[in-house]
């Protein structure tokens, strides 16, 4: 079962970005833009972790994490125990002892960048639950690593933008495998409804091209009219 999220911050931008970013990694995203809400989402859900982002000002994320850290006011006291990243747009020192001194987990300084995010999600999920999972995936010379979103094919990087590191990873997960093109356009792109649209063929296109440049010869198979899977074994040399 994917692990639940809860992403907390009144920029709705943001919330929503970080929950497709996540959605698209494996994970349940649970969203709210209000103290209100996230103490509504915590006693009806059963979240893993908290990214707990800016309310009202300086100071607010430390003071509301105190509130949930003692299930003062609405909060549930099952929460108490939830795992926090806070999230803020506070830099230096005080702000971050603040928080830890409020009961934070972690601290990231907005902006933040979305691969440091996940890499600490995985990290405080995998200790909390006891769980460590292999960082790197292989697939005969190909590599992927999940923490850093880089892969390589006989040792060699490859350039990846995202959204083709992730399309890679999706395919990955089950070599020789026909992904539809809905499946891939949800899971990859986290689009919720079918549509037509050449979005996986052109990003398919520039993988196996990435691929074949590295070594990998007919890497990415096409299943006319169904949708693309990665050969379980890449032929090619590795050597130039």
């Amino acid at each position: 079962m994917p692990h639940t999220v809860l992403i907390a911050d009144s920029d709705d931008d943001l919330v929503c970005s970080i929950a497709g970013e996540l959605a698209a990694d494996g994970y349940r995203s649970l969203t709210a833009c209000a103290p209100t809400s996230l103490a509504i989402t915590l006693r009806h859900s059963q979240a893993e972790l908290i990214i707990l982002g800016d309310f009202d000002g300086p100071g607010a994320n430390a003071r509301l994490l105190a509130d949930l850290r003692g299930a003062l006011g609405s909060f549930p006291p099952a929460a108490a125990g939830i795992p926090v990243i806070v999230l803020s747009s506070q830099r230096g020192q005080v702000a971050l002892l603040r928080c830890f001194d409020a009961g934070a987990d972690d601290y990231i300084a907005k902006p933040a960048s979305y691969l440091e995010l996940r890499a600490r999600v995985g990290a405080i999920l995998a200790r909390c639950t006891g769980q460590r999972t292999a960082s790197v995936h292989r697939v005969g010379a190909l590599e992927l690593d999940k923490a850093t979103h880089r892969a390589t094919y006989g040792g060699r990087p490859l350039e990846l933008s995202q959204t083709e590191w992730r399309l890679l990873a999706q395919l990955a997960e089950q070599p020789g495998r026909v992904y539809s093109k809905q499946e891939l356009l949800r899971d990859v792109w986290g689009y919720q409804t079918p549509g037509v649209t050449r979005t996986v063929d052109a990003f398919a296109c520039r993988l196996r091209r990435k691929l074949h440049d590295a070594g990998a010869i007919d890497a990415i198979a096409n299943t006319r009219g169904v949708g693309y899977a990665l050969a379980t074994k890449q032929t090619g040399s590795t050597a130039r």
